[in-house]
């Protein structure tokens, strides 16, 4: 069993995670924790750090998810079920399309991310921080690929019926390639700062730079082929 269905089943067979209090505590944990993470690095913030800045009782981590690689899929799959309900329906018009147009299929995958960067209210913007810090932790990597694959399979499943003269595990590397610098480079951080002072400051500009990059990575030529 997957750490998310552990954390989400320990927090649904929990009585007291069914009332309105359990429930906000659960929603604060999580976003503190996502924040926090994106800041700090997973191994730079602790079980204690995240009770404390969320307000919240010591054994509140154990009590609504089990462990802090419990919380993290939590978050990726809460996250998940937004953001893989906006993925969705983009894929879902591609996939009606027997060959997608490239750039089509790269602001598929570019936009749910933008949306995300620009989420000031609900948090997004520390989301991608988030994945960049779990991305980096070698005990918790495998959680995005846990809760992804499915959506990274039909993506690739759509740029093969675009670029059907790229190998497959040539797709494959590009696709992981893109994935990790659209996070760096939407995230707020050393990526973004320096783009804004050297290429522009503009974020609309920025992503449609970023959306030029992504296609003609993706459509370069293989070498030795």
């Amino acid at each position: 069993m997957s750490s998310s269905a552990r954390a989400g089943g320990a927090a649904a067979a929990n009585p007291r995670n069914g009332n309105s209090s359990g429930n906000a505590t659960r929603a604060k944990l999580l976003r503190t924790a996502e924040r926090l993470f994106a800041k700090n690095g997973i191994d730079g913030v602790s079980v204690r750090d995240i009770t404390g800045a969320a307000d919240a009782n010591s054994a509140a981590v154990h009590y609504h998810f089990g462990s802090k690689q419990d919380l993290i899929a939590a978050i990726l799959h809460s996250r998940m079920a937004d953001l893989g309900v906006r993925r969705e329906r983009l894929l879902a018009d591609l996939e009606a399309d027997d060959r997608p147009a490239l750039r089509d299929v790269v602001e598929a995958l570019l936009l749910p991310t933008v949306e995300l960067s620009r989420d000031r209210r609900g948090g997004g913007h520390h989301y991608l921080g988030f994945l960049v810090a779990v991305g980096e932790h070698p005990r918790s990597m495998h959680l995005i690929t846990d809760e992804l694959d499915p959506l990274t399979a039909r993506y690739v499943a759509v740029l093969a019926r675009t670029l059907p003269e790229v190998p497959h595990e040539v797709l494959m590397f590009r696709f992981g390639v893109a994935k990790d610098l659209m996070n760096r480079v939407l995230r707020q951080g050393a990526v973004r700062e320096w783009l804004r002072r050297h290429a522009s400051e503009d974020d609309a500009v920025l992503v449609d730079r970023l959306a030029d990059f992504l296609v003609g990575a993706f459509a370069a030529p293989v070498h030795g082929a």
